[in-house]
């Protein structure tokens, strides 16, 4: 590590009042371990960041793609503290929709896909190659997971949709009114007073 020339203070003693200021190759150790611990600090930050977005990765909340292929993604239209119908777009191209598979388990949609592909070179050499991809979303309380609905498109979109369940029927109930004197509560207590 190449350093930059450092000026060091004068060590105490005589021959160092003379010399003055000292100009050395070697840099403070104050200064190196501070630009060590910065440079740690940033790897550090990397590496959570990057760890971060593999943990979204894995869980199916980033916008992946199944084969890790770019250009291909996922959205979830979900909103919070509102009612709001469920629906998930995912792009499956280069996916049979026999390969496909959707499973409702709990408030969870699953969606899984698997390929095989073999091929031929003419030379007598083969390659196989075997695609999986697992992607999961939650669904939130207020949608009815009985009426959900999976579809795909000409383009590779599956959409997966669900609407809102139906609000429960808020029980009503009359309350009849009843008359009471002129006066009303007042009158009935001065009553109580003059009787006590």
């Amino acid at each position: 590590m190449l350093c930059r020339l450092q000026l060091l203070p004068p060590a105490p003693g005589p021959v160092a009042a003379r010399l003055g200021p000292v100009r050395t190759l070697w840099p403070a150790p104050g200064a190196l371990f501070a630009e060590l611990e910065r440079e740690l600090l940033r790897e550090l930050e990397t590496a959570r960041a990057f760890a971060s977005s593999m943990g979204q990765l894995l869980a199916g909340g980033g916008s992946s793609s199944p084969g890790g292929e770019p250009g291909q993604s996922s959205s979830v239209a979900l909103a919070q503290g509102t009612a709001q119908p469920f629906a998930v777009r995912q792009d499956v191209g280069g996916f049979a929709p026999q390969e496909l598979a959707v499973k409702l388990v709990g408030r969870k949609v699953l969606l899984t896909g698997r390929k095989e592909t073999q091929s031929e070179d003419g030379k007598g050499s083969f390659s196989y190659k075997y695609e999986v991809f697992k992607r999961e979303w939650d669904v939130p309380e207020a949608v009815d997971t009985d009426r959900l609905t999976c579809s795909i498109s000409r383009e590779g979109q599956l959409c997966i949709e669900a609407p809102c369940l139906a609000p429960a029927a808020v029980p009503t109930k009359n309350v009849p009114i009843q008359l009471s004197p002129a006066g009303g509560s007042e009158d009935q207590a001065n009553v109580s007073r003059a009787q006590g």
